[in-house]
């Protein structure tokens, strides 16, 4: 097996690899009612506004281009001729699936190495190529795996007292790893995302601000080119508030939106009531790097009661979909209306995800259930609001799971940890855990494929599994 392994990684050929309404902006200015450039008035949140008049190359190029589907994810994939990459939040390994083996292996080319024993990814066998502890996500770029740990040097930018990141590559088969060199962030901010797109490293930046006792937020958007030897992010854009988003790229740009809340929760110490304020805020945006050129598309507030969530999705024309809690929203020459409001008679649907052309809505899992293998209703359609699949998701490959009867606990219902997309099939990355004492649960992570067929229907295919369980031996090192 380890032998088929090294030649199947030793041949891979890599085919691989937001405009604005009226209303206030997070830091109360008034939002522009078209497209605008950022003002220059507030460099620490924009970046220059008088570039070159360069235009955007918007083609797809596989060798260097981020993979859209999982930009905002907790794990990815990444298409070869004769299988994937799967990487996965969950664990610190990056594998392969070979389509002609069918089966799921760990990337490494080293003949004797045990990689992780028992399906266990919490072995933690730093000896192993495929041993990654990558801060998402992986790119195969240019024919060789980038990926970013977080083993860099004390960041300078705030004195050493934080550690950075680091930028290494290595062989598609896992050998050759190299150092190329630090990152460091503008300060003790922490990415939630590193995507790689058409020369640089692309981040989202969630940051907690401590000042005078009072603690407040900021979200950036940071990128850094891939080579030559600037080692700090750039501050793209941010608001200064706690909020969270996610990308999307397209040629030369990479658009954002950041999901943020204004206003305050409190207490009426007077009247002892709970006092509400808060309102939902959504920004969106793209940054043209070519031209080194920001356009802020959208800003505004909801009105009161309504929210933003976390996800967009961009087509090729620039048109954003945005989800909420009215539904699937889109944004379309400084415009927001609902397409598609998830109404059922009998059920109630949440829009949780946005992926290539689909919005997904599901109910929610009765969590007063003790049956772990209850089936979860979707609603997916097409960003014009018609119907893709509306239905359950079987769940056999669950109930078949040879660990489910030999780890310790009752197990509970998968929650899901990524959804990615469009109306020919969706993969799933679910997890489970098997409760015990509460201490030192086992759980275990599933990729899971869903095509809809023809006829209506669906077909579910169980790709691949991991265990992370600090077993007693384990306990011991």
């Amino acid at each position: 097996m380890k032998k088929a392994l090294l030649i199947a990684l030793s041949f891979l050929l890599v085919l691989c690899f937001l405009p604005a309404c009226t209303g206030t902006g997070p830091s109360g200015e008034e939002a522009s009612p078209a497209p605008t450039e950022a003002p220059s008035s507030d460099p620490g949140h924009a970046g220059p506004t008088d570039p070159p008049s360069v235009p955007a190359d918007t083609s797809f190029d596989p060798e260097t281009d981020a993979i859209n589907l999982y930009s905002a994810e907790n794990g990815c994939l990444i298409e070869t001729e004769d299988g994937f990459y799967w990487s996965c939040f969950g664990s610190d390994y990056l594998l392969y699936y070979d389509y002609g083996l069918e089966e799921m292996i760990p990337v490494c080319g080293r003949p004797d190495c045990e990689h992780f024993a028992d399906n266990n990814v919490l072995h933690q066998n730093k000896s192993c190529d495929a041993y990654l502890r990558a801060w998402r996500n992986p790119a195969l770029y240019n024919g060789k795996i980038y990926y970013v740990d977080d083993n860099g040097a004390p960041n300078p930018n705030v004195d050493g007292a934080a550690g950075s990141f680091r930028l290494m590559r290595m062989e598609p088969d896992g050998t050759e790893k190299e150092f190329v060199k630090n990152l460091y962030t503008p300060g003790y901010e922490s990415p939630q995302w590193l995507i790689f797109h058409r020369g640089w490293i692309y981040g989202m930046s969630p940051e907690t601000i401590v000042d005078h006792g009072e603690v407040t937020g900021r979200t950036s958007i940071i990128a850094m080119p891939i080579d030559g030897d600037e080692t700090t992010f750039r501050i793209i854009y941010s608001v200064d508030n706690n909020g969270w988003g996610c990308m999307r790229f397209i040629g030369d740009y990479c658009y954002f939106w950041i999901r943020y809340q204004e206003g305050y929760e409190y207490i009426n110490w007077d009247t002892g009531d709970y006092v509400d304020e808060t309102r939902s805020g959504g920004v969106a945006g793209r940054w043209n790097s070519k031209a080194d050129k920001l356009e802020i598309l959208y800003q505004d507030l909801l009105p009161e009661g309504e929210d933003f969530y976390q996800y967009a999705w961009v087509e090729e024309d620039g048109t954003i979909y945005v989800n909420g809690s009215s539904g699937l929203l889109k944004i379309e020459n400084g415009e927001l209306s609902v397409v598609m409001a998830f109404e059922d008679p009998d059920l109630e649907y949440h829009l949780t995800n946005l992926s290539d052309g689909i919005a997904i809505a599901h109910t929610s899992p009765r969590w007063d259930s003790d049956d772990p293998y209850q089936e979860l209703d979707y609603w997916i359609c097409r960003f014009d609001g018609t119907t893709v699949f509306k239905g359950k998701l079987p769940m056999d490959w669950f109930r078949e799971y040879a660990e489910s009867t030999s780890l310790p606990g009752r197990v509970t219902i998968p929650g899901i940890g990524m959804i990615a997309g469009d109306e020919t099939g969706l993969w799933f990355m679910f997890s489970s855990v098997w409760y015990t004492s509460g201490n030192n649960d086992p759980d275990a992570t599933f990729l899971v494929r869903y095509d809809f067929t023809e006829d209506g229907g669906v077909q579910a295919k169980l790709y691949g599994s991991f265990i992370a369980w600090l077993t007693p031996e384990l306990q011991l090192h």
